[in-house]
């Protein structure tokens, strides 16, 4: 049997099959943007927040503002307490007062340690019963002995054992009174001269 008919067209001839349809392409575009949406809906979520946080931080800084311009002035208008004031200073006088004091007893104590308490111990080594003193006072280099002895003739002797001493080595006596009443000892005062000041050299 002839074949009446001839196949023209070969399967090289047919259009490719195309891989992306419009089925695909309509549900990646789809995707796409409900991805768009969701990105667009956080951001604007984020915004938000950030918004409100912003927000509540500028409250929170009038707030603060606030209470520092109260406190400001509370600080102002607080004045200070009259008699607490002067209660202070009158402590603080009482506290410069009371310095000024140990400063003075300091100095007196020093002067006593350096030269009332060696003249003591001198006195003690040359005294003895012909001779008694019942008043002393040391001033720097200035000495006065107030006391009593049996005879005259005691005295220029106790004096002279003075004399020997190491405090009162060499000190040259001013003056010297004595006295003697009615059935008493005799009494004396013995005053050292005063230091003279060097004059300067010309």
């Amino acid at each position: 049997m002839i074949k009446s008919r001839v196949n023209l067209y070969s399967a090289a001839l047919l259009p490719p099959k195309q891989s992306l349809t419009f089925a695909k392409l309509g549900s990646y575009a789809a995707a796409l943007v409900v991805l768009s949406l969701a990105l667009g809906a956080f951001s604007y979520w984020e915004l938000l927040q950030s918004q409100q946080a912003l927000q509540s931080a500028n409250q929170t800084k009038q707030q603060l503002e606030k209470e520092k311009a109260d406190l400001v002035a509370q600080i102002s208008a607080r004045k200070p307490d009259a008699e607490l004031v002067s209660r202070v200073e009158l402590e603080a006088q009482q506290l410069e007062l009371k310095q000024l004091l140990m400063g003075e007893l300091a100095v007196r104590a020093k002067l006593t340690s350096r030269g009332f308490a060696p003249v003591l111990k001198d006195l003690a080594k040359v005294s003895d019963a012909s001779v008694w003193l019942n008043h002393i006072m040391i001033n720097e280099q200035h000495f006065m002995f107030e006391g009593f002895a049996e005879h005259p003739q005691y005295i220029p002797q106790w004096v002279g054992k003075l004399k020997t001493t190491t405090t009162l080595k060499g000190q040259a006596f001013s003056s010297m009174t004595m006295d003697r009443g009615d059935d008493k000892p005799l009494a004396f005062t013995l005053t050292s001269e005063t230091p003279k000041s060097k004059e300067p050299a010309r």
